[in-house]
């Protein structure tokens, strides 16, 4: 997580054997809270797979690795079930600003330096990186991790531009909608495919100057996959106005959903919009 190593000037990484390796940063974005960090190949002796964390159910067994309260628990693995696929958890990132976030919770017991690792399935597969936990004392068991199918496309991001850097909030890109979430639960009693459906496109902004229409639900802005209104707003916040950006979009044609690509240029939000 960007959390963990943020404002460090130096990151080691502690392997299961107790070796420690240097690190090196290759890129990190504050408001997923995911970091890229790069070792040495010859130091790593195998590689754990990444699972689909879009197939899970909720009460499968989830398990999380991690070292919490530091070093002398390393490697500790705790067990659980996934209790949600998709929970919005909001957030403070380390620049202060809240955003909110679509994550996998989970009953494996999660706590301070479990931050980062893994939480895999039976099979050994990464289906999530382990990010927070509920804070109040009121409540246990409830621990987040940022889904591994989301995860992807931001690490992929990371790998070739370094950093992912937000702009100023009075140049962000506007698009002009008003959708709600389709999430798995609704996507299979429904039919529909899982992310956006837009219910209405507001008149005189970048939506509707495209081919966009109302009814049509959005499942990746500028090829990275978006499930929820949070996440799009989270996302705009990488581009400024003007910017030309690719919408993927399932429309619905004579009862099937049909798969397309819709260009949009975005606008610039309007003041008190989001």
């Amino acid at each position: 997580n960007t959390h963990v190593i943020n404002g460090a000037k130096k990151v080691d990484i502690l392997l299961a054997d107790g070796n420690k390796v240097p690190g090196e940063v290759v890129g990190s974005d504050v408001y997923s809270d995911i970091a890229v960090v790069r070792i040495s190949a010859d130091k790593a002796k195998a590689v754990a797979e990444f699972g689909d964390s879009d197939q899970l159910t909720v009460g499968e067994t989830a398990i999380a690795i991690g070292s919490p309260l530091g070093t002398d628990y390393a490697n500790s693995v705790t067990q659980g079930i996934i209790s949600s696929q998709g929970r919005n958890v909001k957030l403070k990132a380390d620049n202060g600003q809240n955003i909110s976030t679509r994550a996998l919770q989970t009953d494996a017991a999660i706590n301070p330096g479990n931050s980062g690792g893994a939480l895999i399935d039976l099979s050994g597969n990464v289906i999530g990186i382990n990010a927070a936990k509920t804070a109040s004392t009121a409540v246990e068991g409830m621990g987040f991790a940022i889904p591994i199918s989301k995860a992807q496309d931001i690490l992929n991001s990371l790998m070739t531009k370094k950093t992912r850097v937000a702009v100023s909030e009075d140049a962000q890109g506007y698009l002009g909608i008003q959708g709600t979430n389709i999430d798995a639960v609704t996507s299979q009693i429904y039919g529909m495919p899982v992310g956006i459906y837009v219910y209405k496109i507001v008149e005189g902004q970048a939506a509707s100057s495209s081919d966009l229409k109302e009814k049509d639900i959005i499942t990746k802005f500028d090829g990275q996959s978006v499930t929820s209104m949070e996440e799009l707003k989270q996302m705009l916040t990488y581009y400024e106005g003007g910017a030309a950006v690719t919408l993927t979009v399932q429309s619905l044609v004579d009862g099937a959903y049909v798969e397309h690509d819709v260009q949009v240029t975005l606008g610039t939000r309007p003041a008190a919009q989001s």
